[in-house]
């Protein structure tokens, strides 16, 4: 973990300014420093000159840093004088010298203050100061430490300081992600905190991969959550940033790194940055990136964090922090291959597959080939399945070239395989094969079972955490709810004043319902339907147990009156409708986290609140009597009954936590305790006459039962949740009571009376079914209440209606029965529906007909949008027993809407939507139709134009197959067309394509044809010879099995002479002929043949004979004569021969020579057969030096070769005895003194000669080198001198003579110069210039002296004299008034030496001085140093071009001018034409090189100083 310290502008001990250095009271001006971070204070307003406050040029760098380890800061600053540097920190001080070292080099000007062994207490803000008498520079660096293990001091101190409310101390940087290690153990179905910082950082298009990984289903409740997080996160992010943007998940690179970028703006730059995986702080750099395993880069606006040498261990939940607030957050996960690319073997010209299988669903894996990435496109395909678990990469045509390793990458993990392409052996030669249209590779394994297998695991997986989250979520639900104060019923009858300001206020709050025939059972949760059933005097019972989210309220009766609103496990009021007469329905069952209580009614009295499942209170209201309404809401306080007007307490049916017992009435007997869900037990209470009164609706853990009455009977055991049976007990008169709404895991049903009717099971929370028996007239009894697994509904009373059903929780259908006036409803063998209504979509001007049907034979009634429909205006509407029929013969848009069959309470509906199908218009169709014909590698294009319309799918195929955009296939969808684009056509695609646009009332289909057009395959084989003549020669063939598309139009034959190249066209013949006749051919000579099938497309590839066809019989020449030899050497030997006596009639075309070595017996021949010799002499050079041979010769004639002539006699290869002769030899050699000398002489003689060299006749020194080789000889002297200068004289001789050959050697160096020059005038206009020579003049003869002249009137120098050799010269047409300079050169054959200046001659040589009479007079002085007046510029010339750079230059004297390129003087380069004219300094380059680039400087120079200007030359391509 990190210990960080607070950063403060407070000064602790041992920071700032001492006592010593520092008074601390200087004030100044701020000044700005080029460093951003430093913060400098000027002491005075203007600085002497020369003189400079500090700053710093390298500030230290902010360090992250493990515990023992060693750190230090570096810091470089500058000043003048040179300032003092002291280090100090925030929060304590900087002495211990053992702890803090300050140092400085002054060979770097670092100063560094280093911290040997950093412990976590020194982790803190450092400030470096620097300080002169002219002003301070600071800056401060932040130094983290990363603690390392656990220390045993460090618990107590940490305890000692929360003691002591130090909390400052003890709370330390952690991420809103707790690291798994100190993970709180999670409740079942918890949200993972990773999964709203995943989403606060992700695009939309990810929320939903996102929601499905952590199970989350409910996606409003997300993004409302998400929305507000989103304003809070933002709000704390504009404190330290602002322009956010840009975030990109963390990826895998190509380099084997991964990373994640953002960009935003700091608000303060001194912010810090925080890394967090899995919510421990990650230490990184910031420069040595190679070094440690994280870096966080800061490019531009750019923040980068990688990281290297990525392992396993490395995926995990990453954060970027600044200060306390998150910026980023992103998931690195891990996949890894269950099946692996498999190494593929495919031809040339066919497509290979890789296939892969991985563990986790990703969108795309990186693919690379031979070390490159691929992407698709032309030349490769990848191809994902729709569970991302498949991946395939598709090499299409593949080429030799196209084989090596092929790698796939998902994260770290990676898979790689070999791909083996094999060359298609059956091609022609020099001919492209035709493109295969099958593919090579897989992986060999069932892919898509893997998938599969691995797709349920991560399905199983992600409902498990869906069930965990819904679990939790109704946990908590339901401990909110048993958080709200406990609340008891209202009881007696002094409350009658509460309870009207309750109905007055249920009055006011009350809605009018929707206009339906049965009873809304409003928004039950349940997996069936809650309804209520009717009482006797037609109003609806208690449609008890409907889970609703928002108010259940009962719908209008047909006498205007409200319908139950029971049932309703609302989060707001359930509440009964006001009936006809202006009372309010019965609000029972409802589970209402608010409060259930019944309506008034007309006269006043509430009406009932049965059944209420309320976390508040559920309370009877007052009747008009006074007495309470049934309070029989299950709450989780205690639910009593009211007292009725003669004192008695209504029922008490809650569900109540405590104990739910009737009141007693006024004559003293208890009321019905009925539907109380009590963990203890639910009873009657006795009645006047000594009976016990009903325990229905008891929950409770034991037996509900009811009490006995006077007359010995039991009392109604109703609604009794007990895990037992709750049945009702035995009347007096044998009858059992009822049994109603209990609770029971058996089967909760009413007794039989005396009378043979079943006593009431209502409310029965039953495992299995709870039903009301049937009583004496054939009614069922009550089955309010029912919380059953299987259906719950109520029963008929004696007049025929049905019992309360309320308070049903069933998993299916919990219904009420049906009205007085209606039929039963279908509730355990009651009339239902078994074929409801369903949405239909119908066709426009189409009859569409609607069908219920019924169990039973019963009446029932149609709606549409909530109006009454009856026969007529399109319409009929019949019935068949129990089928009940809506016919519309012509549907219309008026007709679209939603339709409800009602039959009693019992109701189905379905909308119905009247449109069209599809079509296409006939135009379009007919221009649709018509084939498309391309050319192979040609793109073929569809569009077919429709009428816009909703819900409206196009789909294209081909051949039956559906056609999927990707890959070489091209799918445009636009609102009126569609487009269809197939790229680079192969023969194979030919076909049907079929277009397919498809609404919810039908689909309609447009056919066209696909014709690719391609040359024809090549005619089958092999070709027949039907006759073979000296003078002609018939083949046949068949024709090709694929015609490309388009019929044979003709057959191209073409021939081939053996023993030639050339393939000559010999004509064509029709398609319905498939042989030919060769009537050209020469006997004996034998022809190859081929054949081509042509089309309008092309040619085809050719059919060719498998061996050559000879005209008629082979006849062979005889045998030349003998060969002879004419010459030898080691390197060939010459022969001739005649040609043959008798060639058979046949021309020879050639001959062939065979040679034998002595002592072999293998003859090799020199030339083949189809290369003849055409003359009848040859030279045969593959010989050995010193071997012997014989050599026998062969006629060829177009049969072939014939019998051999008899061999030559042997020859040995060779040289003729030759007298030593020279071959081209130089006879004169000049080389600079020091400077090897090398003297080369080729010569000719055999037998070798024997060499021999002399130095002036006399024999070389042994110093010098002779280096003899076969045909040369070389004489060497390493390093030479001047005295080696002589004639060299070579010697060779042999048996057969000798030869000489002299060579002149003259070693010299460059000149000495000349001595002194004079000038003296001899005769007018004449100057003689003489000078004393050289000291080189006696050592070389070959020396010579060239004179210039300059003067004043040109300024120009000019060479006036050349190879002199006297050591005089003079000078012709010398004017008076104008000043002569003369130079003498010495020069021999390495060039000039420097020059001997004259002294001047001219106009002031001969002037008498002017005495000034002892008046003083100011000398003017003209002399000043060079200075540029025009500078280079800067030039960009095209290679090859001319360029003419100049400059101008001033200087007295006149200065001498350098030119240098890049450093290097260029003056003498001969590359460079360079001049100087008045001060004009030009540089001509003739042809620009890429090498002339560079920078160039002209550097003048005179006695008085230096000037230069340089400039740039940029040589463009």
């Amino acid at each position: 973990m990190f210990k960080r310290t607070k950063v403060t502008d407070g000064t602790a001990t041992g920071q700032g300014p001492d006592a010593e250095n520092w008074d601390g009271k200087e004030v100044g001006f701020r000044k700005k420093s080029k460093v951003p971070g430093v913060m400098i204070t000027q002491y005075i307003e203007k600085l002497p000159e020369g003189k400079s406050h500090p700053d710093f040029t390298r500030k230290p760098i902010a360090l992250t840093i493990q515990e023992g380890k060693f750190a230090f800061f570096k810091a470089i600053v500058t000043g003048d004088p040179k300032p003092t540097v002291v280090w100090s920190r925030n929060n304590g001080d900087v002495s211990d010298p053992a702890r803090y070292q300050s140092k400085y080099d002054p060979n770097s000007n670092e100063h560094t203050f280093e911290m040997p062994h950093v412990k976590p207490d020194q982790a803190d803000t450092y400030k470096c100061f620097a300080k002169n008498e002219y002003g301070q520079a600071m800056v401060t660096v932040v130094l983290n430490v990363i603690e390392v293990g656990f220390k045993m001091t460090k618990a107590p101190q940490q305890q000692a300081e929360v003691a002591n409310c130090n909390f400052k101390k003890v709370l330390k940087r952690r991420s809103k992600v707790v690291p798994k290690a100190e993970e709180p153990e999670k409740k079942e179905g918890e949200i993972d905190p990773k999964f709203w910082e995943l989403l606060m950082s992700a695009d939309k298009k990810d929320y939903e991969r996102i929601c499905a990984e952590f199970g989350v289903t409910d996606f409003r409740w997300m993004l409302k959550k998400l929305n507000e997080m989103k304003r809070e996160r933002e709000e704390e992010q504009a404190e330290f940033v602002k322009n956010l943007s840009d975030l990109k998940p963390i990826h895998i690179n190509a380099d084997g790194t991964a990373s994640f970028e953002l960009e935003f703006d700091l608000l303060d730059p001194s912010s810090s940055i925080y890394l967090y995986k899995d919510g421990e702080m990650i230490p990184y750099t910031k420069e040595l990136g190679d070094k440690m395993k994280h870096c966080l880069r800061k490019v531009g606006r750019k923040y980068i964090f990688s990281m290297r040498d990525l392992m396993p261990e490395d995926a995990g939940f990453y954060q970027l922090d600044v200060e306390d607030v998150n910026m980023f957050s992103t998931d690195f996960k891990m996949v890894d291959f269950l099946v692996k690319i498999q190494e593929v073997k495919a031809m040339e010209r066919e497509d290979a597959v890789f296939e892969c299988v991985i563990s986790a669903p990703l969108s795309k894996l990186m693919w690379f080939g031979k070390n490159m990435p691929l992407e698709q496109g032309d030349k490769y395909d990848i191809e994902v399945s729709e569970d991302k678990l498949i991946h395939r990469l598709v090499v299409k045509d593949c080429m030799v070239v196209d084989k090596g390793i092929y790698a796939a990458c998902a994260g770290i993990k990676s898979c790689n395989a070999w791909l083996v392409v094999e060359a298609d052996k059956g091609a022609p030669k020099g001919k492209k094969t035709a493109r295969k249209t099958t593919r090579a590779g897989g992986s060999g394994t069932d892919l898509q079972k893997v998938a599969q297998e691995q797709q349920q695991i991560l399905d199983k997986e992600r409902e498990e955490r869906k069930e965990k989250i819904k679990a939790a979520r109704e946990a908590a639900a339901e401990a909110a709810a048993a958080e709200e104060p406990e609340k008891t019923a209202d009881s007696g009858a002094g409350k009658d004043k509460g309870a009207a300001v309750k109905v007055e206020r249920i009055d006011k709050t009350s809605v009018a319902a929707t206009t339906t025939v049965a009873g809304d059972s409003g928004s039950g949760h349940s997996a069936g339907k809650a309804s209520g059933g009717a009482k006797q005097d037609g109003s609806h019972a208690d449609a008890g147990g409907g889970h609703s989210a928002g108010k259940a309220s009962g719908g209008a009766r047909k006498d205007g009156s409200i319908a139950d609103a029971g049932g309703g496990h609302s989060a707001g009021k359930a509440s009964g409708g006001a009936k006809q007469d202006g009372s309010h329905a019965d609000a029972g069952g409802g589970h209402s986290a608010g409060k259930a209580s019944g309506g008034a009614k007309q006269d006043g009295s509430p009406a009932d609140a049965g059944g209420g499942h309320s976390a508040g209170k559920a309370s009877g209201g007052a009747k008009q009597d006074g007495s309470h309404a049934d309070a029989g809401g299950h709450s989780a306080g205690k639910a009593s009954g009211g007292a009725k007007q003669d004192g008695s307490h209504a029922d008490a049916g809650g569900h109540s936590a405590g104990k739910a017992s009737g009141g007693a009435k006024q004559d003293g007997s208890h009321a019905d305790a009925g539907g109380g869900h009590s963990a203890g037990k639910a009873s009657g209470g006795a009645k006047q006459d000594g009976s016990h009164a009903d325990a229905g609706g008891g929950h409770s853990a034991g037996k509900a039962s009811g009490g006995a009455k006077q007359d010995g009977s039991h009392a109604d055991a109703g609604g009794g949740h007990s895990a037992g049976k709750a049945s009702g007990g035995a009347k007096q008169d044998g009858s059992h009571a009822d049994a109603g709404g209990g609770h029971s895991a058996g089967k909760a049903s009413g007794g039989a009376k005396q009378d043979g009717s079943h006593a009431d099971a209502g409310g029965g929370h039953s495992a299995e079914e709870a039903s009301g028996g049937s009583r004496q007239d054939g009614s069922l009894a009550d089955a309010g209440g029912g919380h059953s697994a299987g259906k719950a509904s109520g029963g008929a009373k004696q007049d025929g209606s049905l019992a309360d059903a309320g308070g049903g929780h069933s998993a299916e259908e919990a219904s009420g029965g049906a009205r007085q006036d209606e039929p039963l409803a279908d509730a355990g063998g009651e009339p239902g529906i078994t074929s409801g209504l369903s949405d239909i979509h119908a066709i426009r001007g189409q009859p569409a007909e609607l069908t219920v049907k019924m169990n039973t034979d019963c009446d029932g009634a149609w709606f549409k949008d909530g109006e009454p429909l009856k026969s007529g205006g399109g319409i009929s509407i019949t019935k068949d027993a129990n089928i009940h029929k809506l016919t519309i013969h012509s549907c219309r848009d008026t007709d679209s809407g939603l339709l409800r069959f009602v039959s009693g309470d019992l109701s189905t509906e379905g909308r119905i939507t009247v449109g069209d199908v599809p079509e296409f218009d006939e135009d379009d169709l007919h221009k649709f139709s018509k084939p498309v014909i391309v050319r192979v590698g040609q793109n073929a294009a569809f569009k077919m134009p429709f009428q816009p319309q909703e819900s409206l799918t196009v789909s294209w195929f081909k051949d039956g197959t559906e056609l999927k955009d990707g890959g070489g296939v091209k799918i445009v969808r636009e609102p009126n067309h569609s487009r269809l684009l197939l790229r680079d056509c192969l023969r194979s695609d030919s076909g049907e394509i079929k277009i397919q646009l498809k609404n919810p009332f039908g689909a309609v289909e447009a056919t066209s044809q696909l014709i690719v057009l391609d040359r024809p395959g090549p005619p089958e084989g092999p070709v027949e010879t039907v006759e073979t003549t000296s003078s002609v020669i018939e083949i046949k063939w068949n024709p090709p099995k694929d015609d490309g598309g388009s019929a044979v139009t003709n057959y191209i034959i073409e021939r081939q002479e053996r023993g030639h190249s050339l393939w000559t066209k010999l004509g064509d013949v029709s398609a319905e002929k498939t042989s030919f006749r060769d009537r050209n051919v020469t006997h004996g000579k034998k022809y190859s043949y081929r054949i081509y099938a042509e089309n309008p497309q092309g040619l085809s590839d050719s059919l060719e004979t498998a061996d050559s066809i000879m005209a008629g019989i082979m006849i062979l020449s005889g045998p030349p004569g003998k060969p002879k030899v004419v010459s030898t050497s080691k390197t060939c030997i010459n022969l001739t021969w005649t040609p043959p006596e008798d060639d058979k009639g046949v021309p020879i075309i050639g001959y062939q020579v065979e040679k034998r070595k002595k002592d072999t017996n293998q003859w090799l021949a020199l030339n083949a057969i189809n290369e003849p010799i055409e003359d009848v002499n040859y030279a045969v050079k593959d010989v050995t030096e010193g071997a012997e041979y014989e050599f026998r010769v062969s006629a060829i004639n177009e049969s072939g070769a014939g019998d051999a002539s008899p061999p030559s006699a042997m020859a040995c290869a060779k040289n003729p005895n030759m007298r030593p002769c020279f071959k081209d030899p130089e006879d004169f050699l000049v080389v600079r003194a020091g400077n090897s000398v090398r003297v080369k002489i080729s010569y000719e003689a055999e037998p070798p000669p024997h060499i021999t060299w002399l130095k002036d006749d006399e024999p070389i020194a042994p110093w010098i080198n002779v280096i003899n080789t076969e045909g040369m000889s070389q004489l060497v002297i390493p390093s030479s001198k001047r005295s080696d200068s002589a004639i060299y004289t070579i010697k060779a001789k042999n048996s057969v003579g000798e030869a000489f050959f002299d060579v002149e050697v003259r070693v010299t160096d460059e000149p000495k110069c000349p001595g002194p020059v004079e000038l003296e005038q001899t005769v007018y206009g004449k100057v003689a210039v003489s000078w004393v020579p050289s000291p080189d003049q006696e050592l070389d003869d070959r020396l010579y002296y060239v004179v210039s002249q300059h003067d004043s009137n040109t300024r120009m120098w000019k060479t006036v004299a050349d190879r002199l050799f006297a050591n005089t010269y003079t000078a012709h047409n010398i004017l008076p008034g104008i000043e002569y300079h003369f130079r003498v050169y010495a020069k021999n054959d390495m060039g000039l030496s420097d020059p001997s200046q004259s002294p001047t001659w001219g106009a002031n040589s001969n002037r008498v001085p002017i005495s000034s009479n002892g008046v003083s007079s100011m000398e003017i002085s003209f002399e000043r140093p060079p200075s540029i007046l025009v500078p280079l510029k800067v030039h960009t010339p095209p290679k090859g071009y001319q360029l003419y750079m100049t400059c101008a230059v001033r200087g007295c004297p006149t200065p001498n001018v350098s030119w240098y390129l890049n450093n290097t003087c260029i003056n003498s380069d001969k590359n460079y034409y360079i001049t100087n004219s008045c001060g004009v300094c030009s540089m001509y380059i003739l042809r620009v090189r890429e090498n002339d680039g560079g920078e160039y400087r002209v550097v003048a120079v005179n006695s008085l100083g230096k000037a230069e200007c340089s400039t740039k030359l940029t040589v463009r391509d």
